[in-house]
C-alpha cells in the first residue's frame, strides 16, 4: 500500500497507471517515427508540440477511471475485460480527435492522431495482458499474519477471501490464547503466540503484520510489534488495513479515539475553502447550461402525473442544521410532507418519467440551488430525512453488532449504550452531497443494516476527503450516469 495525496492506494493500481503512461509515450514516439509526413523532423515537431501531446495523454486515465479499468483484480486475459479496455482506448482516441483536431485545425495532423491511437491501443492491450499473466497468479503476492483470532481477525480474513486477487495472502493467525494455538479458525491455522512472532515472520517470509485486536494490547505485545516493525516488516492495525482493502471503515472495530487520531484531528481547512469555491462555480455553470432542461422535465412531469413539478422535503445538513432539499418530483403526488419511509428501486409510487429521471440523476438538478445556498455540496454523504437521523442517533441500549454477525462470527452478546447506529453523528461533520463515496460504492440502503453498511463508506470519505478522492467520485458518478445505473 502506498499513499497518494493522503489517499491509500494499492501499489498495483499505480503499477497499472505507470504502465499505461509508458505505453502512451511509446505509442506517440512510434507514431512520430512512422509518420511519413515528418521524416527526420519528428524530434523538432515533438519538442514544439510536447504540451499538446501531454494534454492528449491525460484523457486516457480519465476515460479509464470512468470505465473502471484501474481495478487491479481484473483479469485482462478474458475477452470481457480486454474488450472494455480496447473500447476505452477507442473512446479516448475519439475524444482526443474531437478536441485537438476539429476545433484547432490541423494542429497535430490526422495521420499522427490515427497512428498513435492504433499503436497506443495495441501497446495497452499487450501491457494489460502481461500484467495479468505476471501479477495475478500470485508471484508478487504479499504474505501476512493476522494478530488476533477473534471477531476482528475473522472479519479481516473474510474480506481477504472475498478479494483473492488483492495481492495479499493470509498465512495464519497469531493469538496469545493457549486454547487457540494449534487449532484452525475459518480454515486458517493459529500458528503460535505473539512471543513467536519474529520466528514466524522469518519462517513464512511475512511482509505484513495486521493487528486485529480491538481491546487494550499488552506491553509485551507492543514491544514485540515495535521490534518487528523496525527490523522485519510493516505493521498495520486492522481498521486501517480493512479500510484500504475494502474502501470502507469497519465501524464495529473502531472507537471515537481511533477516528479522532486518524482523521478528525486534521481539519484540512484549505481544501474545504477550495471545495466551497468549486461548488459555487460549478453550480452556477451547471444551472446556466441545464436551464433549458428544466422546462422540458417540468412538462414531462405534468403530462405523466398529477402533482407539483418540484419535490421539497426537510433534510439534515452539516452540523445538524435542517434545510429543505429541492428535487424534481419522481413519485405520484409527492410533496415531501408524507411520513418518512425508505424507498425501494421498484417502488410502485415512482412514475414513468420518475424512473427515467432517477436512472440518469436528472431529478437532482434542482439541488444546484441548494449548493448555491451553502446547504449542500457536490460531494458528500447523502442528505437524510429528519426522522431517520433522529432514529439512527437515538441513544439506547443495543448490541454493538448486527444480529446476523453474532451467529456468523460467534460474537459475544454484549449490550452497550449509545447511538442506534454507532458514529452516525460523524456524517454531520461535512455538507451533504448530490453524489459521494457511499453513493457510488453502495448506492442503495432501505434497511437499518444497509444504512449501517453505507455509513462505513461515508466515514471513509470523511476520513480521507481530498481533491484526489473527489475526482475519483466525480468520474465514478459520470460512469454511473452514462450507464444508467442511477437510483
Amino acid at each position: 500500500m502506498v499513499r497518494l495525496l493522503r489517499l491509500p492506494f494499492s501499489k498495483w493500481k499505480l503499477v497499472l497507471a505507470a504502465g499505461d503512461a509508458v505505453c502512451y509515450c511509446l505509442g506517440v514516439l512510434a507514431a512520430l517515427l512512422l509518420n511519413p509526413h515528418l521524416g527526420s523532423t519528428w524530434w523538432p515537431f515533438l519538442v514544439q508540440n510536447w504540451l499538446y501531446f501531454a494534454a492528449m495523454g491525460c484523457w486516457y486515465p480519465v476515460i479509464f477511471i470512468i470505465s473502471d479499468l484501474y481495478d487491479h483484480q481484473q483479469d485482462f486475459r478474458g475477452l470481457e475485460h480486454l474488450g472494455r479496455l480496447l473500447l476505452a482506448c477507442l473512446i479516448s482516441a475519439i475524444v482526443i480527435i474531437v478536441i485537438f483536431y476539429f476545433p484547432m485545425g490541423n494542429l497535430v495532423g490526422r495521420t499522427q492522431l490515427i497512428l498513435q491511437a492504433a499503436l497506443v491501443m495495441a501497446l495497452m492491450a499487450l501491457w494489460r495482458l502481461a500484467y495479468s499473466s505476471i501479477a495475478l497468479p500470485g508471484i508478487l503476492r504479499q504474505r501476512l499474519l493476522i494478530i488476533g483470532a477473534g471477531a476482528a481477525g475473522r472479519r479481516l480474513l473474510e474480506a481477504l477471501r472475498k478479494r483473492p486477487l488483492s495481492g495479499f495472502q493470509a498465512m495464519g493467525f497469531v493469538d496469545d490464547d493457549p486454547k487457540k494455538i494449534g487449532s484452525h479458525i475459518d480454515d486458517l491455522p493459529v500458528l503460535g503466540d505473539s512471543s513467536q512472532l519474529p520466528e514466524l515472520i522469518q519462517k513464512f517470509r511475512i511482509t505484513l503484520v495486521v493487528v486485529a485486536i480491538t481491546h487494550d494490547k499488552s506491553p509485551a505485545l507492543l514491544r514485540t510489534l515495535s521490534q518487528v516493525g523496525w527490523e522485519h516488516c510493516r505493521v498495520m492495525d486492522m481498521p486501517n488495513f480493512y479500510e484500504f482493502l475494502t474502501g470502507k471503515i469497519p465501524i464495529e472495530h473502531i472507537s471515537d479515539i481511533w477516528l479522532f487520531l486518524h482523521s478528525l484531528a486534521n481539519a484540512r481547512r484549505p481544501y474545504r475553502y477550495f471545495k466551497r469555491l468549486f461548488d459555487l462555480a460549478l453550480a452556477a455553470v451547471g444551472l446556466f447550461l441545464t436551464w433549458p432542461l428544466f422546462g422540458i422535465i417540468a412538462l414531462a412531469i405534468k403530462y405523466d402525473s398529477d402533482g407539483p413539478v418540484f419535490f421539497s422535503q426537510e433534510r439534515v445538513g452539516q452540523g445538524g442544521r435542517i434545510f429543505r432539499i429541492l428535487k424534481f418530483r419522481t413519485m405520484i403526488n409527492g410533496n415531501g410532507d408524507e411520513k418518512a419511509e425508505f424507498a425501494s428501486a421498484d417502488d410502485p409510487r415512482i412514475t414513468r418519467v420518475g424512473k427515467v429521471l432517477r436512472r440518469y440523476r436528472l431529478d437532482e438538478l434542482p439541488q444546484l440551488v441548494n449548493i448555491l445556498k451553502g446547504e449542500m455540496s457536490f460531494i458528500g454523504p447523502r442528505p437524510e430525512q429528519v426522522e431517520f437521523v433522529k432514529y439512527f442517533q437515538e441513544p439506547c441500549q443495543l448490541q454493538p453488532y448486527p444480529r446476523r454477525w453474532v451467529s456468523t462470527y460467534n460474537l459475544p452478546v454484549v449490550f452497550d449504550y449509545g447511538e442506534r447506529i454507532p458514529y452516525y453523528s460523524y456524517r454531520l461533520l461535512v455538507r451533504p452531497g448530490i453524489t459521494g463515496w457511499a453513493q457510488v460504492m453502495y448506492p442503495y440502503a432501505s434497511t437499518l443494516e444497509q444504512t449501517w453498511e453505507k455509513l462505513k463508506y461515508d466515514l471513509y470519505y470523511i476520513k480521507n476527503n481530498g481533491l484526489l478522492l473527489d475526482l475519483i467520485i466525480i468520474l465514478k458518478t459520470v460512469r454511473i450516469v452514462l450507464l444508467g445505473h442511477g437510483l
